[in-house]
């Protein structure tokens, strides 16, 4: 009798123990589990930009916002070396009321970026940056940095109840930069999914001034949610592949290539030409000298010079523009064309971007070059003498068409009123052609931190060259975590072959003093291992309280 109490006692016990673990499995709260990593896209800013409508030029994974009014905004790759914290660039975010006669005070204009989280976990934050101005007004606080959050994961930058301040107070002259600034600190998510917002704040409606902030190394770290594949679950079916864009057809820029002829004006065939007149010179000429075509025989030459004048005046302009009609609205179209830039001197200790060139549109289709709004800053730093001409440089663009007709502008900017200079910009090859899906072929793979081209390729028995000419990707040592590449040749629905990564680790956090060789040593691994599996890109950047996964396998 007392055996059969025990066996049945036993059996009532495994029942109550197997009912507790079915009712966790099936009425869990939720279905994900969660990880310590980086939340933000392109944090860093390595894996590239592209140009956004309203802004310029932004950082990949990031959108941009401004609130308008009497300032002229900038997005730009900072690629100089002093305002980068880590790698080759930088966020370069600016605001000027140079070529104003008024300015409205209360200007903003940042980044943004929306990421899934855990709510109530913790996260810490972290931003690098640098604050550069070209006046020394009294106002010690007029210029900001601020950060804030929408718990509602929108992208509307006014939804922000909160905007928190970094303590960022060094102005430095804006062509003779200081050291960076790092800002840090903790918060609880208010929810599953927010979005992060930092904003550049001008606060006086003063002008002529110039404001350059440079933002780097963000980091968002913590709780990652992941979604858990139920017990019952099946293997999803392999999705289709995404189409990599293919940009090509027939040019629809007229007389691009300057080889169909020049009106009496100098101004190639088939365009209009404006400038701001004031004290300089202008000129517009059909340029044959063979040293400073890219190719054929013709090139357009535009000129502004300030020979011969006691006095100058700066923010001078002078260009070209083109109408172009037929576009689908929508549809993604690629803009390329290449110049070069001479003078009649050297000049080694004046501003290096003293000259610039730029490109904006007018989505209307009018011919008013004072309408455009969105102005992009080519990255073209070379200034050759006027007689001993250099390499034409090349630049190219993607971008959505907002309408069915867009004038194209492309200007010339001599920023400082000196005088006895003569500046040639040459300009050659200007392309615009439609960009469409084509894909002959492959899967969908998706970047994982530790990727490289070169490894991707090796997997799938293929070559950079070809996973680089079916995704466009120009430079093939940045490619970023989440990024989708078409693997041409490779057969759809095939899983990708493993790529070692471990499959179990333990947890780690930094304390002060420590390196990742100090932690590589202690858990008895390598540097390359954990930063791998990290996604961490520069190894000698690590942070008290950063939390590492180590490998164990």
């Amino acid at each position: 009798m007392k055996r059969h109490l025990i066996a049945r006692c036993r059996i009532w016990g495994v029942a109550v123990i197997l009912a507790l673990l079915a009712s966790t499995v099936l009425g869990a709260s939720t279905p994900y589990a969660a990880s310590d990593q980086e939340l933000l896209t392109n944090g860093n800013f390595e894996a590239g930009f592209e140009y956004q409508g309203g802004c310029g030029m932004v950082g990949k994974g990031w959108r941009c916002f401004t609130n308008g009014g009497a300032v002229h905004y900038g997005f730009f790759d900072e690629q100089w070396k002093p305002v980068v914290f880590d790698g080759n660039h930088s966020q370069l975010i600016t605001m000027n009321t140079h070529n104003l006669n008024r300015a409205d005070p209360d200007r903003y204009a940042g980044i943004y970026q929306t990421v899934n989280t855990v709510s109530g976990a913790t996260y810490t934050l972290v931003i690098r940056g640098i604050l550069r101005a070209d006046d020394k007004d009294s106002d010690p606080w007029r210029y900001r940095v601020q950060w804030g959050y929408d718990p509602t994961g929108s992208g509307d930058w006014t939804k922000v109840v909160r905007w928190t301040e970094l303590p960022w107070d060094n102005y430095y002259p804006r062509l003779s930069p200081g050291g960076i600034s790092e800002y840090r600190t903790t918060f609880k998510a208010p929810s599953n999914r927010i979005t992060l917002f930092i904003r550049v704040w001008k606060k006086w409606g003063v002008w002529y001034r110039e404001l350059n902030v440079n933002l780097d190394g963000i980091s968002l770290f913590g709780s990652k949610p992941i979604a858990a594949t139920p017990v019952s679950a099946r293997p999803a079916a392999t999705p289709a592949p995404t189409p990599a864009l293919v940009c090509g057809g027939s040019n629809l820029i007229a007389n691009g290539g300057f080889e169909d002829g020049f009106q009496t004006n100098g101004v190639g065939a088939g365009w209009g030409w404006f400038h701001n007149g004031g004290r300089a010179g202008y000129g517009f000429f059909d340029e044959t000298w063979s040293r400073a075509v890219a190719s054929g025989q013709h090139a357009q030459l535009i000129e502004i010079h300030t020979r011969g004048m006691a006095a100058a005046d700066a923010n001078r302009y002078a260009g070209i523009y083109q109408t172009v009609g037929n576009l689908t609205p929508g549809a993604v179209y690629e803009l390329s064309l290449k110049g070069m830039m001479r003078e009649e001197a050297a000049h080694p200790g004046e501003d290096p971007w003293r000259y610039r060139v730029q490109w904006g549109y007018d989505a209307g289709g009018g011919n008013d070059w004072t309408k455009v709004t969105n102005w992009v800053e080519l990255p073209w730093d070379n200034i050759y003498l006027r007689t001993d001409p250099g390499a034409y440089q090349s630049y190219s663009v993607r971008f959505t068409a907002p309408s069915s007709r867009i004038t194209l502008f492309f200007r010339v900017w001599k920023k400082w009123g000196t005088v006895q200079r003569e500046l040639n910009v040459d300009l050659d090859d200007i392309v615009l052609r439609r960009c469409t899906a084509s894909v002959t072929g492959g899967v969908v793979y998706t970047v994982k931190a530790g990727d490289t081209l070169s490894a991707i390729a090796a997997r799938y028995g293929t070559t950079v060259a070809a996973i680089a000419a079916a995704n466009g990707v120009r430079n093939v040592n940045f490619i970023y975590v989440g990024q989708k590449l078409v693997i041409p040749g490779a057969v759809a629905g095939d899983p990708p072959p493993a790529t070692g990564t471990p499959t179990t680790y333990r947890t780690h956090t930094v304390r002060r003093g420590e390196t990742l060789a100090m932690i590589a040593a202690r858990y008895g691994t390598t540097v390359s291992a954990i930063a791998r599996l990290n996604g961490i890109r520069n190894v000698n950047l690590i942070y008290v309280g950063q939390r590492l996964r180590i490998p164990t396998t």
